[in-house]
């Protein structure tokens, strides 16, 4: 990589990591070039419309990095039981990990809010395949049939509590995901749920042995 395509790689990621603090904090709707430009302290032109053509764009460029570390987090995860163990594990890392990146928060954000729309977006890890893989690993064979969607009902009952949980300590969002997740995992048919959420969640809370 010579040193110009250096400098533009380096203003690529500078200014994805600003959008992605904006989508965070604004959403899609509400996030523009000129509220991204500002927040970087450069003019609106610095964001460069040979790099981001569009806001849509910008927000694929957000999600698609963001998906490359969830790909990361699940693979890293693999050493957790199929299932609720493996499920817990994710969704914690990725929860947390929106305290500590802003652009993380900012994809989870837009994926929240653009997923049951006509905006496309990127499938470099789809959450809902996982979500439902490790149900069906979860559940005993003679459970019934999940419902409708069920996945997207966790999913979205997560990045709703994650997007709306920013100040919270990380042990409160721990407790509180531990509160939504085991009575939804219940109706799903996996009666130990809070057994097996717990032994991850009690994990993360106390952190490295």
């Amino acid at each position: 990589m010579n040193r110009r395509q250096a400098a533009m790689a380096a203003s690529r990621g500078a200014i994805v990591a600003a959008a992605g603090a904006q989508f965070a904090r604004y959403g899609y709707e509400a996030t523009s070039f000129a509220r991204i430009a500002e927040a970087m302290g450069r003019p609106k032109s610095a964001i460069g419309y040979h790099l981001f053509p569009s806001k849509h764009a910008l927000a694929v460029a957000v999600i698609e990095e963001q998906q490359v570390r969830w790909v990361e987090t699940a693979a890293a995860a693999a050493d957790e039981p199929a299932g609720v163990e493996r499920l817990t594990r994710v969704l914690l890392d990725t929860a947390l990990e929106t305290r500590e990146r802003p652009e993380a928060g900012g994809a989870v954000r837009l994926l929240r809010e653009l997923l049951h729309t006509d905006v496309e977006v990127p499938r470099g890890f789809v959450w809902a395949d996982f979500i439902r893989e490790q149900l069906d690993a979860a559940r005993p064979a003679d459970a019934p049939a999940l419902p409708d969607r069920a996945e997207d009902l966790l999913l979205e009952a997560t990045f709703g509590l994650v997007t709306s949980a920013a100040t919270t300590t990380p042990d409160d969002l721990v407790a509180r995901l531990r509160a939504l997740w085991v009575p939804l995992l219940v109706s799903f048919g996996i009666a130990d749920a809070d057994v097996r959420v717990a032994s991850v969640a009690d994990a993360t809370t106390r952190g490295p042995a």
